[in-house]
């Protein structure tokens, strides 16, 4: 048998593919992983929560709220991935226009999939906080309304806390809004 090498790309191999195909794929230092799409209830909490912080953040031109086709840069790892929806505070810093990757995010969310929950809650979050402007990480489940919050108090301090039930508000301290999770699940059906 013939052990068969696995093909590295180069960053800019890896964004004439994307260019080319019209499709995401996530960049790991060499490798490439075409983005899933999501179900209907990731959507929808995708959905919901881009839009009630953009309309929260409409008279706050010192902030900038992107959505899940807007690429952020790792430089640590070497990493390109596609966050569900990220905030930017001032201007969006770029790699370069070839790339037009963020490397300032202040906010990112992240809806969890059954397939991607596992990295979003560790491996990931890590990788984020290599950021030196990235402040706060809030995951959301598309199963059930239940929110995860990582707020950085200190460079490696973080404070976590979680927020469960439809009667329930969160608070994005790092753009101080608060949401009704009513409104972030706003039509997401869950099983009993």
């Amino acid at each position: 048998m013939v052990a068969t090498k696995e093909k590295t790309y180069t960053v800019a191999e890896y964004l004439r593919l994307e260019r080319r195909s019209g499709r995401k794929y996530a960049f790991y230092n060499g490798k490439i992983e075409l983005m899933a799409g999501g179900t209907i209830s990731h959507n929808r909490v995708t959905r919901n929560i881009f839009g009630l912080i953009y309309n929260n953040l409409l008279n706050r031109p010192d902030l900038e709220i992107f959505g899940s086709d807007q690429k952020i840069y790792l430089p640590k790892f070497h990493f390109y991935v596609y966050p569900d929806a990220v905030v930017v505070a001032g201007e969006p810093l770029l790699t370069d226009e070839e790339a037009d990757a963020i490397i300032n995010p202040l906010l990112i969310v992240e809806t969890l999939s059954k397939s991607t929950q596992r990295y979003d809650r560790g491996q990931k979050f890590v990788e984020y906080q290599s950021l030196p402007s990235f402040k706060e990480y809030v995951l959301l489940r598309q199963d059930k309304p239940e929110a995860y919050l990582n707020f950085r108090e200190e460079p490696d301090v973080w404070r976590t806390s979680e927020v469960a039930g439809l009667d329930k508000a969160v608070f994005f301290r790092s753009i101080e809004v608060s949401l009704a999770m009513s409104a972030i699940y706003y039509k997401v059906k869950f099983e009993s």
